[in-house]
């Protein structure tokens, strides 16, 4: 229903306005439309207060030193200082310096000193100085100065000066100055034991162990194949003189490792490859 308007006539007592029972009727009417289905069209800006807002049109809302509860469909949302539980579907949320519970469906959600337990679905996700246990299914994921348990299935984390745990499926993770907190920090898989391999940064991988080589004999396949190849090989014998060994040929499988006498010995190896 649109505002309807009280007709007060030409001049006072002309008897050209409308009747005081035709002018309460539209006041209810008003009254009604308000408390029934009340539809903000401008902007509400509420400040050192206790608010549950809705807001469903365009314009903003903009939140200060206040605790809110607030859904809002088709414009922005900030939130400054504030505790806040929010649903946002189609624009941006931006909060700083908040404890905040927040969902948002196509927009950019932005978090700045906060802690906060967030959803968000096919747009970007930025964090600052903040903790954060956040699901992320599309799009870029930014934290700088956190400490997040973070989910991803679809695109990239940026991480700077975080302790972050991350999942990522189809993603890469980018870590500046990271903390790990336990002495493992797990780059793909690897074998513990004598002959083994492990990933290293940057898509690397490292296979070692121990062959029985001679004048003739030492072939090494490597525990965990290379995709490109094997960059590096060293091999070390327990021993000096004709034991001394050396590779004789290498590829993405195995290695062909020698010395120039004829008992075996043991020969240790490393190698490096992609």
């Amino acid at each position: 229903m649109a505002q309807q308007t009280i007709n007060i006539g030409s001049s006072p007592n002309d008897g050209t306005g409308d009747t005081i029972r035709d002018a309460m009727d539209i006041v209810n009417d008003n009254f009604n439309e308000m408390y029934t289905s009340f539809t903000m069209t401008g902007a509400v800006t509420v400040g050192n207060s206790t608010v549950n807002t809705v807001v469903s049109n365009t314009g903003g809302m903009v939140t200060g030193n206040t605790t809110a509860n607030s859904v809002a469909n088709s414009t922005n949302f900030v939130v400054v200082n504030s505790t806040s539980t929010s649903t946002l579907t189609p624009a941006s949320l931006a909060i700083g310096n908040s404890t905040v519970n927040s969902t948002s469906n196509s927009t950019n959600f932005v978090v700045v000193n906060s802690t906060s337990t967030s959803t968000l679905t096919p747009a970007s996700l930025a964090i600052g100085n903040s903790t954060v246990n956040t699901s992320h299914s599309v799009s870029t994921l930014y934290i700088a100065n956190s400490t997040s348990n973070v989910s991803i299935t679809a695109g990239d984390i940026f991480v700077g000066n975080s302790t972050v745990n991350a999942y990522a499926n189809s993603s890469h993770i980018k870590v500046n100055s990271a903390n790990v907190t336990s002495n493992t920090l797990t780059l793909g898989s690897s074998t513990d034991g004598a002959n083994g391999y492990t990933y290293l940064p940057n898509g690397f991988k490292m296979n070692w162990g121990t062959v029985s080589a001679n004048s003739s004999t030492g072939t090494v396949t490597f525990t965990d194949a290379y995709t490109t190849n094997s960059y590096v090989v060293i091999a070390t014998s327990n021993a000096t003189g004709t034991y001394t060994a050396a590779v004789i040929s290498q590829n993405n499988t195995s290695a062909e490792i020698r010395t120039a006498n004829d008992t075996v010995t043991d020969v240790y190896f490393n190698v490096i490859g992609k």
